[in-house]
């Protein structure tokens, strides 16, 4: 059986069309590196989709419609690439530092054909005029200085998407001038997403 197909049956329950053909292809280019480059740790094709891509879709049905996405330390695109292609309607910055994971980034976007692009900086370097409809992290850490930052760049109905440990969202829940939404994260024991609105009254 080809990777291809492999991928294809796998990723299969999460989207179907041309969004399952851009994550086969997406969980293709992410094996490849990541036997050369260390993107990710898996031991299967299983557990690459189960503990990262389906793991990343979680959050796509806090994406409705359209708008922008800032994915703040991408790395392997996660959980941006899959947020962006099963959300057709948003546009997405991916952030990385990184030099060799920005490439793999810019690789993904044309190999995929999303309407995104990838930055090789650090959130704090942005223009702090940019505005976002949603930030999303993944075991990036520093939570309290991100929701510092995310405040003052998120655009009116904006929320922050951080994919958490347990002991993570209880350090969350009591942040001032933020309201946390959380829930279990599908396969995981210990994971949380965790949804932050600013409230600014």
């Amino acid at each position: 059986m080809s990777a291809a197909a492999a991928f294809s049956d796998l990723l299969a329950p999460y989207a179907t069309g041309d969004a399952l053909a851009r994550l086969v292809l997406y969980a293709e280019l992410l094996e490849r590196w990541s036997t050369r480059h260390n993107l990710v740790r898996f031991a299967t094709r299983e557990e690459l989709v189960r503990r990262h891509i389906a793991d990343a879709l979680a959050g796509a049905r806090f994406l409705p419609g359209e708008g922008a996405l800032l994915d703040v330390g991408s790395g392997a695109g996660l959980p941006g690439i899959p947020l962006l292609v099963a959300s057709p309607g948003w546009r997405g910055t991916l952030l990385e530092p990184r030099q060799k994971r920005w490439a793999f980034l810019k690789l993904v976007i044309r190999e995929c054909g999303l309407d995104s692009e990838a930055e090789r900086a650090r959130y704090e370097a942005l223009d702090p005029g940019r505005r976002w409809d949603r930030i999303t992290a993944r075991a990036v850490g520093g939570d309290q200085a991100l929701l510092e930052w995310a405040r003052a760049h998120l655009r009116p109905e904006g929320e922050v998407l951080l994919w958490t440990t347990e002991d993570a969202e209880k350090r969350l829940a009591p942040c001032p001038g933020w309201r946390v939404l959380s829930s279990a994260m599908p396969g995981l024991d210990r994971g949380r997403l965790c949804r932050l609105q600013p409230c600014f009254t």
